[in-house]
């Protein structure tokens, strides 16, 4: 999935995981590249995680709009309207995905 347009609070909250992992000190190109990288996993995640809760017709509609080069915002509201209380479990695989890096 490309990510060409972060999401700002999802970046933000990548930034704040990395500083509680490596401490406030740490340099501000490592926390840009690190933060950058768990962005893309993250949503890397997210597809992995929603994908298959959509059904044939769904992942038909959503590799559409992948391959039309949809932004993040078209994409979000697609899964949506597809899947039920989507935003609590964005909430959840993202508490799962910072849980799993500060274990690392």
């Amino acid at each position: 999935m490309d990510l060409t347009q972060k999401d700002p609070n999802v970046m933000s909250f990548m930034m704040q995981m990395v500083q509680e992992k490596h401490g406030d000190s740490i340099d501000s190109k490592f926390l840009q590249e690190e933060s950058d990288k768990l962005y893309e996993e993250f949503g890397d995640r997210l597809v992995s995680y929603f994908e298959p809760m959509l059904t044939d017709e769904q992942k038909g509609q959503f590799d559409t709009l992948v391959g039309q080069g949809s932004d993040q915002d078209k994409l979000l509201e697609f899964l949506i309207g597809a899947i039920d209380n989507l935003e609590q479990k964005i909430l959840d695989v993202l508490m799962q995905f910072k849980n799993e890096y500060l274990a690392r």
